[in-house]
């Protein structure tokens, strides 16, 4: 029997580095899909919607990556991130059906990688309930009328707006994205591990340098570095034990 690993990409916020989208699809040719499990933290793309109608070339291009690794027996997961927008419902929502994940988590995932564990993943920008702002725009963002009213528009206006949601989201967690929020992120790792009781849980969204570490009961919380400026990754295995790793680094 194989023994499949996770691999674990946290806000790769692709479409913002010239040449990134295919460092991603080199990465991904790297991994041996009939052992892996690959799973997203969120933000995959700087900014894009889920249907089919809004994408764009990049997004197409690694949506065929990530169905010709499903093909060939990998598993895809994502966890909905903040820069992720119109992705509810997925598999039961006809315009997301095609979306080449396994799951779509809107809030986090639960995946049992070996009999006796479980890992717990979130994108994490709900943990800072001290930015109201950014939290008031998440709703908006999420509400079904606001999608309703986006797919009434015509195609240059979606464009425009796409950029414009990007630049309000700059400026909703500003203040908040100059620290780590300790407090909170602690507190969030004491109520999952007591409601949950994970193994493992992993957050993405706060891009630390390194890994930051909590353990709370019987579980291990890991902030996980971003790809986006480190092109890091983190292999976890069967028995949840993981190991932090650099794909490549840019010139």
């Amino acid at each position: 029997m194989v023994t499949r690993k996770i691999i674990v990409v946290a806000d790769p916020h692709l479409g913002v580095v010239p040449g990134d989208v295919e460092e991603m699809i080199r990465f991904i040719g790297t991994l041996e899909p009939a052992e892996t499990d690959l799973l997203f933290l969120g933000d995959l793309f700087h900014i894009w919607a889920g249907p089919e109608k809004y994408h764009t070339p990049p997004v197409r291009s690694i949506l065929g990556v990530l169905e010709t690794f499903r093909q060939q027996q990998g598993k895809v997961y994502l966890v909905v991130g903040n820069r992720d927008i119109f992705l509810s419902g997925h598999p039961e929502n006809k315009r997301l059906q095609q979306l080449p994940f396994d799951r779509i988590f809107p809030e986090f995932g639960l995946l049992n990688p070996g009999s006796n564990h479980e890992l717990m993943a979130v994108h994490g920008d709900t943990i800072n309930t001290r930015d109201i702002r950014y939290l008031r725009w998440r709703r908006i963002v999420r509400n079904r009328l606001f999608e309703m009213a986006f797919d009434l528009m015509p195609a240059s206006w979606v464009k425009r707006i796409m950029f414009r949601l990007e630049s309000d989201l700059q400026q909703t967690n500003m203040d908040y994205r100059r620290f780590f929020p300790v407090v909170e992120w602690d507190q969030f790792v004491d109520r999952a591990a007591a409601k949950v009781a994970p193994g493992l849980l992993l957050c993405g969204h706060f891009h630390p340098k390194e890994l930051i570490i909590k353990k709370s009961g019987g579980t291990t919380a890991l902030v996980v570095p971003d790809w986006l400026e480190s092109q890091a990754y983190l292999e976890v295995s069967a028995d949840l034990s993981y190991e932090l790793h650099r794909f490549q680094v840019r010139p």
